[in-house]
Order: C-alpha cells, then sequence, then structure tokens
C-alpha cells in the first residue's frame, strides 16, 4: 500500500521538488486540495495535502475534511502518513480499548484512507500546474 501511495504521488507531483512548491488537485466546482511541499532532504520529502481555507465554507459540517502530511521515503519509494488531523507519529498497532480509542491497526486505515483520496484524484480529479512562492 505505501509502495502503490508513493507511485501514486510521484505521478501527481513529478515537477515538485523545492519547499513551499505547491500544486493544486481540482474535483469538480466545489472541491479543490493543495498539496505543498514542507521539507526537502537527501532522501526524504514531506508534503501537506489539506482542502483549501475557501472551499471549506463550501462543504457540510461534519463532513470530513483531510489534512494530511504524508512522508515520502525515496530511497525505499515508500509514502506514509505521519500527522492526519491534529494527531501525529501513529504505532503500527495498538491494544484495543486504549485511551484514545484508536483502533488497533489506526495506521492501516489511515493510509488506506490516503490510498482511497489518491484514487479519487486519479479518476476525477485534474491536477493545475505547480507553483513556487518563497
Amino acid at each position: 500500500m505505501c509502495e502503490r501511495n508513493y507511485a501514486a504521488l510521484h505521478r501527481l507531483l513529478p515537477a515538485l521538488s523545492e519547499v513551499g512548491t505547491h500544486s493544486d488537485i481540482q474535483f469538480g466546482i466545489a472541491s479543490r486540495y493543495r498539496l505543498t511541499i514542507l521539507e526537502v532532504a537527501p532522501f526524504t520529502t514531506r508534503l501537506k495535502i489539506a482542502l483549501l481555507q475557501d472551499q471549506q465554507s463550501l462543504s457540510q459540517p461534519g463532513f470530513f475534511q483531510p489534512d494530511f502530511d504524508v512522508q515520502l521515503y525515496h530511497d525505499a519509494r515508500l509514502a506514509e502518513v505521519v500527522r492526519v488531523q491534529q494527531q501525529w507519529r501513529f504505532s503500527a498497532v495498538y491494544p484495543y480499548p486504549n485511551p484514545t480509542m484508536s483502533q488497533p491497526d489506526e495506521k492501516r486505515q489511515i493510509n488506506l484512507l490516503l490510498r482511497d483520496w489518491l484514487k479519487l484524484c486519479a479518476k476525477a480529479g485534474y491536477r493545475t500546474e505547480p507553483e513556487v512562492f518563497r
């Protein structure tokens, strides 16, 4: 799954390699997401995927609004969600029950959510040209 997520993200972000560079993914007229490069290191890149702020007002209350940080590991060709909403770093397995009521396979489920979002991008979205802001 992490290998497929890496490949899918690589197709969406071929020209993005500098911190601050971003690309937008548009779904119809109401949903626009921004992929922004946050950090670049020799073997890794961290990016943020978020619904654009002005678009959030158009969505329904209680509707899930993705806000991910994804770490790309170029040497291993893996992409892993390291933050979703306000939660950072996830254990591979959680005992259940636990104080945060995380699912035993929470990390896997979060990466499956990224996979599903990337499938939606491939099927229904289109990418705008990358932009660099410094």
